[in-house]
C-alpha cells in the first residue's frame, strides 16, 4: 500500500471512530510510513434482496452520511472518479467503494476496511456508487433504488442529477471493459449499464402517452 493510501487510513479513524479497523500504532521513518491496524474477523455481507445484512448497511451508510471530512487533503469527486457535475461536491466524508469485500459483519455491527480512496462529497454520492454492486449482489434496478429511498439523500437528489451520474458512470466502466479483461472490471461495466439503462427507460415510459379510455 502507498504512502498516500496509508496517510488517508490514517486520516480516516481521526474522522470516524466505528467503522474502519482501529489504528494501534504507527511510525515514520526515512520516508517509510508503517501502520498496525486492528484485525477485524468475520464474513463478508450477504446484500442479496431480503438479507438481514442489509439491515447492517443500512444502519452504517445512515452513520456515514453525517460524516463531515475534516480539513485533510481527500480525493474531489472528479479526481476519484474521472467524471463531474456540480451536484457531486460537498462535505461528506465517503468511502467510495462500498463492495461487499470492504465490508467485514462483526458482532458490533459492519465494519468497513480499505479507506484509500477516501473522498469529500455530496453525501448521496456514495449510494450512487453502491448502486451497481447492489446490482451485482441480486438486486434489479429498481430494486436498488428503492431500497435506497430509505436514505434522505437519495429522495433529497434531483433526477437528472442521477442520471447525469448513472450514464457517466457507466459510460466509464464500459470504456474500462474495452481495455481491460479482469473479470470485477466486466461486471461493473454490466452492473452500471443495468442502471443507466432503467434510468433511461423509466423517463421513457413516463414520457409515453397513455393508452386506453372511451372516445368522446
Amino acid at each position: 500500500m502507498s504512502v498516500r493510501s496509508l496517510r488517508y487510513e490514517l486520516a480516516v479513524t481521526r474522522a470516524i471512530d466505528r467503522h474502519p479497523p482501529a489504528v494501534l500504532w504507527h511510525f515514520e521513518s526515512d520516508g517509510w510510513l508503517v501502520v498496525g491496524t486492528e484485525h477485524l474477523a468475520g464474513p463478508h455481507p450477504d446484500l442479496s434482496p431480503g438479507s438481514t445484512d442489509l439491515n447492517l448497511l443500512l444502519a452504517t451508510l445512515t452513520a456515514l452520511q453525517k460524516t463531515p471530512a475534516p480539513g485533510e487533503t481527500w480525493f474531489t469527486p472528479a479526481a476519484r472518479l474521472g467524471f463531474a457535475h456540480p451536484a457531486m461536491d460537498g462535505e461528506t466524508l465517503i468511502h467510495s467503494d462500498l463492495n461487499p469485500a470492504n465490508l467485514i459483519v462483526t458482532p458490533l455491527g459492519l465494519r468497513i476496511v480499505d479507506w484509500a480512496w477516501a473522498t469529500k462529497a455530496a453525501a448521496w454520492v456514495e449510494l450512487a456508487l453502491l448502486v451497481p454492486w447492489l446490482i451485482g449482489s441480486g438486486h434489479t434496478a429498481e430494486q436498488a433504488e428503492q431500497w435506497l429511498t430509505q436514505l434522505p439523500a437519495w429522495t433529497a437528489t434531483d433526477r437528472q442529477v442521477l442520471d447525469d451520474f448513472a450514464s457517466k458512470n457507466a459510460t466509464k466502466w464500459a470504456a474500462k471493459s474495452r481495455q481491460k479483461t479482469e473479470r470485477w472490471v466486466r461486471d461493473l461495466a454490466m452492473w452500471t449499464g443495468e442502471w443507466a439503462d432503467h434510468r433511461t427507460d423509466g423517463h421513457q415510459s413516463s414520457r409515453e402517452p397513455k393508452r386506453g379510455g372511451t372516445l368522446s
